[in-house]
């Protein structure tokens, strides 16, 4: 059987579906009443009500902690027994978000409003890691001062300080890729990394970089998005080290199987549904792209908006007609932009001038990156918004592209079977990707 493993996949994303519709892990019961949780915080991040009220969001183990007194103070790491009103999350939707059902897909169980808290004790590697990510912050912010938002969430997605007028740009030219930690950026920290360490042999060199490369996950909450990313990068080096050719496809239906496994409710969260279909796109689309495009980063562009679209038009509620322009300009200066952002952060504690110098020249990319990315938003018509998005619309355009795959990849299987008698040219589609 070709690729079992994307038939494993499909059929454990089908059951997911039926699952999380039947049974509900209902702790409606709870709602309004005082519980006591523990855990270690994972995350920590300071918020603002709709009405300007600021307070504190901490992740404890499975749950959400408001914090609106500024009653308890934590600091990532610590473990600590929290006291407060349960919020059950089962019918939490605001106008059309069901926002329940989107904390359900990372993994939280409810929220709860803390009363009091008691520090238990404190998890060093998590503490350590929870440290070194406000340190770099704070780098980031003394260096790069009002762009630092922007440097921050390509770093170590922290898209906290971003404003909604960042965002919606990004959004309306189809780059909100950018801002997301992805297979982009951390295949651009792999390969620096494999710069640093190009002297040692191939076994510790693999070694080396699934350590940094999980320790970064660890370090930035591991969504959904980066833990696809990590174990695709991961595959990558080791088929490489091993000498042996890599199936992208029966790689991310691994993947996507293992997540789905671990959180059934992954299947609803939207940044799990682009990730995945991007890659998949990618691997079906790209290389037959390639062959009329010459540019391969339009081609990239265009093969990975064909799975994805549908998605951003349902989910979002617009089409960026420009996308494939803004990628052009946007995709090929992120490496750079990323690298000097690596460069300033990893000098700043050596040389003060040269971390400053860095900054000025990756401030220069990043000026002349907003600047392009605003103006072909304001261009008309470059940004579709449609107010009521149509599910039968999204099957119909499914159906077409499943259909459109599945007769690539019988046109495949054929071409590979006649090429053993000797009269077929060699496809690589999904063992390059």
């Amino acid at each position: 059987m070709r690729r079992p493993m994307l038939i494993v996949f499909i059929i454990i994303l089908l059951l997911d579906l039926i699952c999380t519709n039947v049974y509900q892990d209902n702790q409606g019961d709870l709602n309004d009443k005082t519980v006591t949780i523990e855990g270690t915080v994972t995350q920590k991040n300071e918020k603002q009500t709709q009405f300007g009220q600021n307070y504190t969001q901490y992740r404890v183990d499975k749950y959400l902690v408001e914090d609106y007194g500024d009653k308890c103070k934590l600091q990532i790491g610590m473990k600590a027994s929290v006291l407060g009103r349960f919020k059950s999350i089962d019918k939490m939707k605001y106008n059309d978000f069901d926002y329940g059902l989107y904390l359900r897909s990372t993994g939280v169980k409810g929220v709860v409003y803390v009363d009091s808290v008691i520090i238990i004790g404190k998890n060093k590697f998590i503490a350590i890691l929870g440290d070194i990510k406000t340190e770099i912050k704070n780098i980031n912010r003394y260096l790069y001062k009002e762009k630092s938002n922007f440097v921050n969430s390509i770093t170590i997605s922290d898209k906290s300080d971003m404003t909604g007028v960042e965002k919606d740009m990004f959004s309306r030219t189809g780059t909100s890729h950018v801002i997301s930690i992805s297979g982009l950026h951390t295949g651009i920290l792999c390969m620096a990394i494999a710069f640093v360490i190009r002297g040692i042999n191939k076994f510790y060199k693999l070694v080396v970089l699934s350590l940094v490369i999980s320790t970064y996950a660890v370090l930035i909450g591991m969504p959904v998005s980066v833990i696809r990313a990590v174990f695709f990068t991961f595959t990558m080096y080791l088929a490489t080290f091993v000498d042996r050719k890599r199936d992208g496809i029966s790689t991310l239906s691994i993947i996507g199987a293992l997540v789905l496994i671990q959180n059934p409710y992954t299947v609803y969260n939207v940044s799990f549904q682009l990730s995945f279909l991007v890659t998949l796109s990618i691997i079906y689309f790209e290389w037959y792209l390639h062959k009329i495009i010459k540019f391969r980063v339009v081609s990239l562009t265009i093969s990975a908006n064909i799975l994805t679209l549908p998605i951003i038009y349902y989910s979002f509620g617009g089409i960026p007609v420009l996308a494939v322009l803004g990628n052009a300009v946007i995709v090929p200066l992120i490496s750079a932009i990323l690298g000097l952002s690596l460069v300033s952060g990893a000098v700043y504690g050596l040389s003060l001038t040269l971390a400053k110098f860095a900054a000025f020249l990756n401030t220069g990319i990043i000026n002349v990156v907003y600047w392009f990315l605003y103006e072909i938003s304001e261009i008309p018509y470059s940004y579709i918004e449609i107010r009521e998005p149509k599910l039968w619309i999204v099957v119909i355009y499914y159906i077409i592209a499943i259909a459109s795959m599945v007769y690539l990849e019988i046109r495949e299987m054929r071409e590979n079977k006649n090429e053993l008698q000797g009269y077929c040219k060699r496809y690589t589609r999904g063992q390059t990707i």
